[in-house]
């Protein structure tokens, strides 16, 4: 049974053209040289999504008029354009992400990274000071007590110091107990604070830029010989010399 030259298709009989490729069967084959020398070039069609940089205009021009009518007119209608133009925004990083080659996608997913970067650091060092207040405020609240204890310590230690009752060496150990154990909280606090500070630096330093520095040319130093002069005699030597013998 013959098959098309064109396809390679088997041909049913007395068939003029072939059912695959729509070619005639006798029509000569194409030359493999010019099968090489054309490329075709297909473009990827997404169906359901549009353009960034249109559904971004739509979004902008959507969050703008809903503030306007917002401010100015219906408090209602401006707050359906402002959740509209907040709800495309996942179609427009939808359609960054379909058509990354262009120099609007490169800089819309560097900027979307960045601003996620950042919002992460931000939750990161909220939820750190957040917490380390809950603890300073506890321990703000312990020292007030304890300085207001410390006081009525040193009131009775004076009383008892003019009456001469004998409590003096109790009332000032007590006292200085307070003192310590508000020096340990001094030193809890600070220590606390640090914590927090090294923690929001620690996240901080993940989402800083990398500074390139290139490094100078260095040009190579250009030694000069050493000239060595000979050490001249002295009179002295020339004194002690020997003489030959005539």
């Amino acid at each position: 049974m013959d098959t098309c030259s064109h396809c390679g298709v088997e041909l049913p009989p007395d068939a003029m053209f072939c059912p695959s490729c729509g070619r005639r069967v006798d029509a000569p084959p194409p030359d493999p040289a010019e099968l090489l020398a054309v490329v075709p070039s297909r473009e990827p069609h997404y169906y359901g999504l549009a353009k960034p940089l249109l559904v971004l205009g739509v979004v902008a021009a959507l969050l703008i008029g809903g503030v306007v009518v917002l401010i100015t007119s219906s408090f209602g209608l401006g707050m359906i354009l402002i959740v509209l133009g907040v709800c495309l925004l996942p179609s427009f990083a939808a359609g960054v992400r379909r058509w990354p080659d262009t120099r609007f996608a490169r800089v819309s997913l560097t900027t979307a990274g960045r601003v996620r970067d950042e919002a992460d650091v931000a939750v990161q060092s909220f939820s750190a000071w957040s917490r380390t207040g809950r603890d300073i405020v506890r321990m703000r609240r312990q020292q007030f007590q304890l300085r207001r204890d410390r006081d009525v310590k040193i009131r009775e230690l004076g009383v008892a110091a003019y009456a001469d009752d004998g409590r003096a060496e109790e009332l000032k150990r007590a006292a200085k107990e307070l003192d310590r154990q508000i020096e340990a909280n001094e030193r809890t606090i600070e220590r606390a604070i640090a914590r927090a500070r090294r923690r929001v630096r620690k996240e901080r330093a993940t989402v800083a830029q990398t500074e390139v520095i290139e490094p100078k040319a260095i040009e190579p130093e250009v030694l000069e010989p050493e000239v060595i002069e000979p050490e001249r005699p002295t009179e002295e030597d020339v004194r002690r010399k020997p003489r030959k013998a005539s």
